[in-house]
């Protein structure tokens, strides 16, 4: 696996450790080899840039246009980027948990 170092959260010499799988660097390498195609300029440092702009994507607003398009949905205001990462937390230990009492 491959391992990179990103400036944390606060950027207050703040660092994290980012271990990369194989499948997962293919996927990034494809990222990074369309960018020109797709419009985002070589100047943007971002791994999630914004096309035709050096800025990053700001993920609770691309989550706010995607339940927006989405016809149908019964309480889109509770799909947000807070809720959908307490509901990755509560089912990855539900899943530790359950592996754990196979594993027993």
């Amino acid at each position: 696996m491959d391992m990179v170092i990103a400036a944390g959260k606060s950027r207050k010499n703040v660092t994290a450790y980012i271990l990369i799988p194989p499948d997962t660097k293919e996927a990034i390498d494809a990222l990074l080899h369309y960018r020109d195609v797709v419009g985002v300029p070589r100047t943007n440092m971002f791994m999630f840039a914004r096309m035709h702009a050096d800025t990053p994507m700001s993920g609770h607003s691309e989550l706010r246009e995607v339940v927006a398009s989405c016809p149908g949905i019964q309480r889109p205001q509770d799909i947000t980027s807070t809720s959908l990462r307490k509901y990755v937390a509560t089912v990855s230990q539900v899943s530790v948990l359950l592996l754990l009492r196979v594993l027993q």
